[in-house]
């Protein structure tokens, strides 16, 4: 494993999981999201890709999170060639909303960076974890 200089497409397309429209788009979607993809979701559900793109495809109607959220302390990890580690806090930016600790798996397949696997973890307090950085 080694510290990656990361494609910045990658980042670009994990915050576009976030945005409207592109959140609830289909075509993007399954552009995006591997057939073998698994989510772990901060909840303790796991999803697959077709529950993701059930879920995120019926919510078009409900406003996307990225106005209240935030990526913070991004970071990358080249696992193999081709398969780039993603780890980030997603901050809210409401003050009584708990953050999260992200962690995505991109593979590079046929030239198009695509989502393997994400997992979402709630954060500890950042008083308390920020000895940990």
């Amino acid at each position: 494993m080694s510290d990656a200089v990361t494609d910045p497409k990658i980042v670009e397309l994990e915050l576009a999981l976030l945005r409207a429209p592109t959140r609830n788009d289909r075509d993007f979607l399954e552009a995006v999201l591997d057939d073998s993809m698994i989510e772990f979701g901060k909840s303790g559900i796991e999803y697959n890709k077709r529950s993701i793109l059930e879920a995120l495809v019926a919510s078009k109607e409900e406003p996307a999170p990225d106005d209240r959220l935030e990526m913070a302390d991004i970071r990358t990890v080249e696992l193999a060639p081709e398969v780039v580690l993603l780890t980030y806090r997603l901050k809210p930016r409401k003050e009584t909303a708990i953050a999260s600790l992200r962690s995505s798996v991109w593979k590079r397949i046929d030239g198009h960076w695509r989502l393997v696997f994400h997992q979402g973890t709630q954060a500890a307090l950042e008083e308390a974890s920020e000895g940990l950085r």
